[in-house]
C-alpha cells in the first residue's frame, strides 16, 4: 500500500470473527430460533424445515455447515413463512453468539496476538468494540493475554449505542481526542463496514476470517484475509 495507511492513529477492531474465531453452537440456536417464531407468529413452521436450514441432521452439524457463510443460513429462511422475520431476529441473535460461551470454546484467530503485539509497541492506539457483553470479553482477553494491548475496550454493557450508529465509533474517537480520518474501522460484517462509515472512519478494513465474504465487506477500502496480514499488507 506503499504508506496509504500512514496517518492511521487508531485502531478499532471487532471481536468475533474478526480476533476470535467464530463458534458454531448451531443446534441450540436452531431451536432458540424455532422457540423465538413460535412466540411471535402463529403460523407453524416444520422443525425440520429450519434445521434443514442450518445444515442440521439429526441434531447433528452436517460437515458441510462448517464452510457455509451466513448468508446461506439467511438465504434458506427468508423462503419459510414469515421468513424476513425470521432473519432479522436471527442476524441479532449471532451478533451475540459468544456471549454464553464458556472459556474453553473461545479461540483466538491465529496470528491475531502477534499482530496486536507489534501494533501496540509502534504506538497505535488499539480499540475492540463488540456486541458481547463485559463478561464474555473478559474470558476473551484475559484467556490469551491480549488487554495490555488494547487502550480502551467497548461492550454492549459500557455504551449506550450499538452497531451501527455513528456516535458507537465516535464515542470512541472522542474518548482518544483522535480525529475520524485518523481511525481505521477493521471487521468481517457488513454491520462493521457500516460502522465505520457511518462513523465515517477515515478508512475501512474488512477481513475475511468471519462471517461475512467480499460482497458483504464490498463498501470497505480494502479486504484481507486476516487481521494478521495488516501489517504487512497495510504497511502499518
Amino acid at each position: 500500500m506503499n504508506g496509504v495507511y500512514q496517518l492511521v492513529k487508531l485502531i478499532v477492531f471487532d471481536k468475533d470473527g474478526t480476533l476470535m474465531e467464530l463458534g458454531h453452537p448451531i443446534v441450540k440456536l436452531a431451536d432458540d430460533l424455532i422457540n423465538e417464531f413460535s412466540v411471535r407468529t402463529n403460523m407453524h413452521v416444520p422443525k425440520s424445515e429450519i434445521k434443514d436450514a442450518f445444515g442440521i441432521v439429526d441434531d447433528k452439524i452436517d460437515q458441510a455447515m462448517g464452510s457455509n457463510k451466513t448468508k446461506t443460513i439467511v438465504s434458506s429462511l427468508e423462503k419459510l413463512p414469515n421468513g424476513d422475520e425470521m432473519v432479522n431476529w436471527l442476524l441479532q441473535k449471532i451478533e451475540h453468539l459468544t456471549s454464553d460461551n464458556e472459556e474453553e470454546d473461545i479461540t483466538i484467530i491465529e496470528g491475531i496476538a502477534k499482530t496486536l503485539k507489534i501494533l501496540h509497541d509502534k504506538g497505535y492506539k488499539l480499540a475492540i468494540v463488540s456486541a458481547d457483553d463485559t463478561a464474555s470479553m473478559d474470558l476473551f482477553v484475559d484467556k490469551y493475554s491480549i488487554r495490555e494491548y488494547f487502550d480502551l475496550i467497548v461492550t454492549s454493557d459500557s455504551s449506550e449505542y450499538h452497531k451501527p450508529q455513528k456516535e458507537l465509533l465516535q464515542e470512541i474517537m472522542n474518548h482518544f481526542n483522535i480525529a475520524a480520518n485518523d481511525t481505521m474501522m477493521v471487521g468481517d460484517t457488513e454491520m462493521d463496514i457500516a460502522l465505520g462509515r457511518n462513523g465515517a472512519a477515515g478508512k475501512v478494513v474488512g477481513v475475511l476470517s468471519g462471517s461475512g465474504d467480499a460482497e458483504d465487506l464490498r463498501n470497505a477500502d480494502v479486504v484481507l484475509a486476516s487481521v494478521a496480514d495488516m501489517v504487512n499488507e497495510l504497511d502499518l
